[in-house]
């Protein structure tokens, strides 16, 4: 009998890399993944993708209507749209589990989870309470912070992520700091916890390299960061340190992605403020360029700021860079900090402290030695070590296969 689950997605797909990768590792290990998540204009209701049955949902396409649906399903925790059709599915299919990706869709797949004898899976890709707190203090539309203040409010989320740890099945945490925090704040069952964090698959270093992708820059000393782009992550701190670098013009930075027009907007302004001309935005770039930006650069670097958010999650990006060779300027964000010391891949500056991460990229831009003992160290964790992909979906596999024992 073929094993299946339901995933749901508040989101369009393919957009979340954690998401693609599950789902092949659970089809590689012989299940059926079904996936369940928003249509954007112009795709197909349902189709198989990459091997996962993918069925969509009209439930907003653009920021407002998906503002609406925000609000619609922070009334009861319950969106009625994705809970009819996965219900369907569900019953279709013959499916009994529902993983869920992040807090705002497991009250929907907990509404089912008695009346259709379900066992729910609820992957906390990150600290949803405080990514709202975070991801709204750039926000500067009247209605937009009332919206959010009334319907997505941080603490009103807290309470509800506590019910979802006590009424879940399984709670996948990204990373160990998540783990003890869960347990901490809401007297969770640590062996109901397992952790799946964001390592990345060895093939990535098999992208076409484009020497050519830094354009006028090749040759410079390059610092680049790359990936989306809020006010948790820090990019205005990186922007900042380059104004203690502007007596090393070859010192230039590189800043890959994109974020809200709010969040961009922001960024130029502190660009012009200090009058910056050694930061470079490249924009937004596809996914199969990201390997080359990363193993042209000098320094990769992952600036975040350290809060609630920040500190109980863990990028793609971290075992990216390592793989790439290349050594890594991290912020003393929690995960961040333990990691890079742990592997001897990069340094580490204070969180939101411009002045000491200037000081950190000048160590490295004075020591190429250092660098390229950071680049090997970085490699030995991730391409020769256990932190990769490869090793790390052996824990979702065995999960799944305890689940559907």
């Amino acid at each position: 009998m073929t094993r299946k689950v339901l995933m749901m997605l508040n989101a369009a797909y393919p957009s979340d890399i954690r998401v693609k990768k599950e789902a092949g590792a659970l089809i590689t290990a012989g299940f059926e993944v079904h996936l369940l998540c928003l249509k954007k204009k112009g795709e197909l209701p349902a189709e198989v993708f990459e091997g996962i049955h993918v069925h969509r949902i009209e439930a907003g396409t653009n920021n407002y209507q998906l503002a609406f649906w925000d609000v619609v399903m922070s009334v009861n925790f319950i969106h009625p749209r994705f809970r009819k059709a996965a219900a369907s599915i569900l019953k279709q299919a013959s499916i009994s589990i529902i993983h869920v990706h992040d807090l705002p869709l497991a009250g929907t797949a907990l509404s089912l989870k008695k009346s259709m004898n379900l066992k729910v899976v609820v992957d906390f890709h990150e600290n949803y309470p405080e990514a709202l707190r975070t991801w709204f203090q750039w926000k500067t539309n009247p209605l937009a912070r009332l919206k959010n203040y009334l319907f997505l409010n941080p603490e009103r989320w807290a309470g509800f992520e506590k019910k979802t740890v006590q009424q879940a099945d399984v709670i996948i945490a990204v990373v160990d700091e998540m783990k003890t925090r869960l347990i901490s704040e809401h007297s969770a069952n640590p062996e109901k916890i397992v952790v799946v964090t964001n390592t990345e698959d060895k093939g990535f270093v098999k992208q076409t390299l484009d020497p050519k992708v830094y354009g006028t820059l090749k040759g410079k000393f390059i610092v680049t960061y790359s990936g989306g782009i809020g006010p948790h992550r820090g990019v205005d701190t990186a922007i900042t340190s380059m104004q203690y670098l502007k007596n090393h013009p070859d010192i230039q930075m590189a800043i890959i992605g994109s974020g809200s027009p709010a969040v961009m907007q922001r960024l130029h302004q502190l660009v012009n403020s200090l009058g910056l001309s050694n930061i470079h935005f490249f924009g937004y770039q596809p996914f199969h360029s990201f390997y080359s930006f990363m193993h042209f650069a000098d320094v990769n670097i992952i600036p975040h700021h350290s809060n609630g958010h920040t500190d109980h999650t863990v990028p793609h990006k971290l075992f990216q860079g390592m793989m790439t060779g290349k050594s890594l300027l991290v912020s003393s964000s929690a995960p961040l900090k333990r990691l890079v010391e742990a592997t001897g891949s990069g340094l580490v500056f204070r969180a939101g402290d411009a002045a000491d991460c200037a000081e950190k990229i000048l160590n490295l831009y004075q020591d190429a030695q250092r660098r390229q003992e950071l680049g090997q160290h970085g490699i030995a964790a991730t391409l020769d070590g256990t932190m990769n992909w490869e090793e790390t979906q052996k824990e979702l596999v065995a999960l799944y296969q305890r689940l559907s024992a």
